[in-house]
């Protein structure tokens, strides 16, 4: 710990730390970066909680829960609902994970969450995601919001997120990631994802594979579940995207949805955007909803680094792939998009992900690889060792080490022309570093996510 850090609680220094200090405070309250149990910061939440905002959506799924709550945030924002929004990791701020009508909630209100909480947990030991979400829901009841969106963080049944009861469960995809803590297959990660569910409260489901065990817990809390390509579709249109529910939970007037625009890239970002529909259509049987102001909302949701296109001379695409699934989607987007020229990816991962069906899914569109390493506790790895472990795949030759994300993406820059392209991708970290650094670019080309296809 930074001697700086080494605190009295006694004396209670922590009330003077900026934000900066406080991120570096929470990262060292608990021995271990992740502990799957809810007993503590349940036991802290309850010197907290008085009172929540009136409506809850969590969020949970392997892969589309950032963009389906961008979609929802959006949407009830532009529907004049006051609503907060808790999403995670973040990029380059702290202040991204907790949003207030879309706006990063201040350092200070952050720094005086910390203090409440620092105070209530009066030695319980936290890791940084339990503070992070007893932070945020501590913020949103402060302020009465109308609608909440919780972003699970890992799994559902046991992450911070579930102390809160969800009046509306959304589950985006069930896919192989984190098996570590969840499982080794599919079913086994569809149990934890269902730990969301309420009894008797509706859920939705944008994975149309739909596992068994999900139907099953669905079933044994009564919690009536949609599923799209069952429930409700979303469908080309000459004018944009049309949406459909055909389930009771969908009030009439809210049966059919569009036509709709949406910014996005890719069919994964089609589900996200039908789920969240099915989500909007739900809640409209709840609190007061205008399908006008739901589509423009939709219209204009933006959100970073979902293949995020920061550069056209030379192409350069920021995307937060980091699993098998996820990785999947990017490769079919390099497949149905070529360049002429070459294609370069720099790249970062935490140790406790699935390296190997990474590098088979991407090897055939990469050129070349700029790796870096990634300092995160004893989830870290060192560019050195992913090199390793890829080496038998890509071969040595078409391998470079660097110490930081930023000094692997300034050589990408140096070594490509107009007609290559770069593909920054991997851990959160990785992509985090670096998006500062196309500010630039920015300035030159507008910011954009690919159209969707």
């Amino acid at each position: 710990m930074n001697r700086s850090l080494a605190i009295n609680t006694s004396q209670a220094l922590w009330r003077k730390f900026d934000l900066a200090q406080w991120v570096e405070y929470i990262q060292q309250q608990h021995c271990r970066s992740i502990d799957m149990t809810l007993s503590r910061v349940a036991q802290v939440w309850g010197r907290l909680d008085n009172g929540t905002s009136r409506h809850t959506i969590s969020v949970a799924g392997t892969n589309g829960k950032g963009s389906t709550v961008a979609f929802l945030e959006r949407a009830l924002i532009s529907s004049g609902l006051r609503t907060g929004s808790y999403t995670s990791p973040h990029l380059v701020r702290f202040n991204e994970r907790i949003r207030i009508d879309g706006i990063a909630v201040p350092d200070t209100e952050l720094c005086q969450a910390f203090c409440r909480i620092e105070e209530a947990a009066d030695h319980v030991p936290l890791t940084f995601f339990e503070y992070s979400t007893l932070c945020a829901l501590w913020i949103f009841q402060c302020n009465r919001l109308q609608v909440q969106l919780l972003e699970v963080g890992m799994g559902g049944r046991l992450d911070a997120v579930n102390i809160v009861d969800a009046d509306i469960a959304v589950i985006t995809s069930i896919g192989l990631d984190h098996m570590d803590w969840l499982g080794s297959d599919r079913e086994s990660i569809a149990l934890e994802k269902a730990g969301i569910i309420r009894r008797r409260k509706p859920v939705v489901c944008s994975d149309p594979d739909i596992p068994d065990n999900l139907n099953i817990a669905a079933a044994e809390m009564l919690a009536p579940m949609v599923v799209i390509d069952r429930d409700y579709f979303l469908r080309d249109m000459a004018d944009g995207y049309q949406w459909h529910g055909k389930s009771a939970l969908f009030p009439h007037d809210w049966k059919t949805i569009g036509p709709v625009h949406a910014p996005f890239s890719g069919r994964h970002q089609k589900r996200n955007l039908s789920g969240a529909l099915a989500t909007l259509s739900i809640l409209a049987g709840l609190t007061r909803l205008e399908q006008k102001k739901v589509v423009c909302g939709i219209a204009e949701t933006s959100i970073q680094a979902r293949c995020q296109i920061v550069s056209r001379l030379p192409l350069v695409i920021l995307d937060v792939a980091h699993n098998a699934d996820s990785v999947c989607m990017l490769a079919e987007f390099l497949a149905q998009n070529p360049v002429n020229g070459t294609s370069t990816a720099v790249f970062g991962m935490l140790r406790d992900k699935a390296l190997e069906s990474f590098v088979e899914l991407l090897n055939p569109h990469m050129d070349h690889w700029m790796l870096t390493s990634l300092e995160a506790g004893e989830r870290g790895q060192t560019a050195y060792e992913l090199a390793g472990k890829m080496a038998p795949v890509v071969g040595i030759h078409r391998l470079e080490c660097f110490d930081t994300p930023q000094t692997a993406y300034s050589k990408a820059i140096e070594q490509t022309g107009c007609h290559d392209r770069i593909i920054v991708f991997g851990s959160f970290m990785t992509v985090g570093a670096i998006l500062p650094l196309t500010t630039s670019a920015q300035d030159h080309h507008d910011s954009e996510s690919l159209p969707m296809s």
